[in-house]
This record gives C-alpha cells, sequence and structure tokens, in this order.
C-alpha cells in the first residue's frame, strides 16, 4: 500500500445462496477489514471505501417491507454471512476506524448490467431500489475517491 492516496475494498461474503449459508462464523472479513485498517494505517493511508449491505444499519434509515425482508431472508438463510458484514461496519465505524476517511457504500442485490446509473440515498427514503449493478458499484465508488461527498457516511446506492 506504499504511496497510495485511498483503499477501495470490495470484500464481501459469497452471495450465491448455495454457499451463503456455509460462511465460517468466525466473521473472517471483519478480521480481513481489521488488518487492511492497520496496514493502512502504517502507511499513514486515511480513505477507505468499502462494499456494505443494508444489514449495516444507518441511523439515517428508515423502514422499508422490501429490505425487512431482504435483511431477515439473509439473518435468517446465511446468518454467519449477516454476522460478518455486520461486522465490518461495526469494524470500520469503531476505534480500528475513527481516525479513518471512510465511507460504507451499502449495496442492495448486484447485478451483471452494463448500466451505471446511481440513486444514493437511504434504505426507505423512496429513491433506493433492491437493485444495482456491478458496473455503477464501481463507478459510485471511483467518483467518491474524487469527490468525498459521503464522508463517515453509510449511503445505500441502487440503480435509479
Amino acid at each position: 500500500m506504499e504511496g497510495v492516496h485511498a483503499v477501495l475494498t470490495a470484500l464481501g461474503p459469497p452471495t450465491a445462496l448455495m454457499k451463503a449459508p456455509f460462511h465460517p462464523s468466525n466473521t473472517p472479513l471483519a478480521h480481513a477489514y481489521s488488518r487492511i485498517i492497520r496496514v493502512m494505517h502504517s502507511h499513514n493511508i486515511k480513505r477507505l471505501i468499502a462494499l456494505g449491505t443494508a444489514s449495516i444499519r444507518d441511523s439515517n434509515d428508515k423502514f422499508s417491507a422490501a429490505f425487512f425482508a431482504i435483511i431477515n431472508g439473509v439473518k435468517t438463510l446465511a446468518y454467519n454471512s449477516y454476522k460478518d458484514v455486520v461486522a465490518i461496519g461495526d469494524t470500520i465505524r469503531g476505534d480500528e476506524g475513527k481516525e479513518l476517511v471512510w465511507t460504507i457504500v451499502r449495496v442492495p442485490f448486484l447485478t451483471n448490467s452494463e448500466a451505471k446509473d446511481v440513486v444514493a440515498g437511504y434504505v426507505g427514503d423512496g429513491k433506493i431500489k433492491t437493485s444495482l449493478s456491478r458496473a455503477a458499484f464501481a463507478a459510485f465508488c471511483v467518483k467518491e475517491v474524487g469527490e468525498n461527498e459521503w464522508v463517515r457516511k453509510a449511503p445505500m446506492i441502487s440503480s435509479p
């Protein structure tokens, strides 16, 4: 990471329903984030943009029946994946990440569409839908590195 301005990570649990229930219970991804943050500190890198999901709650979120069903479905069918994603948010927002300039980019179901249009907001705000292309996630993250619009925030992004 020497000479790096920002770290963008898209680490997350498997999305395939056949693999998700078998995610390890010891929150390996949250531990990986902890290591990444330690290395960032050792190289004086402050900017972190990290993938998250709606399972990482935000105080700006409102009730959404669709996201309630999605979050609770994941929590029920793939509890270890759910627990690891929540732990990622806790790691970044906690003591380890307190000196970072972080953004947790929360995403809904990811698609392979080439569309790059993005809506950013929060769960239940009436703008956020339940899908997003991977290309749009990448475009949002690249834009955020330059603009720093969502510093120390966890926006939910989706396709319009």
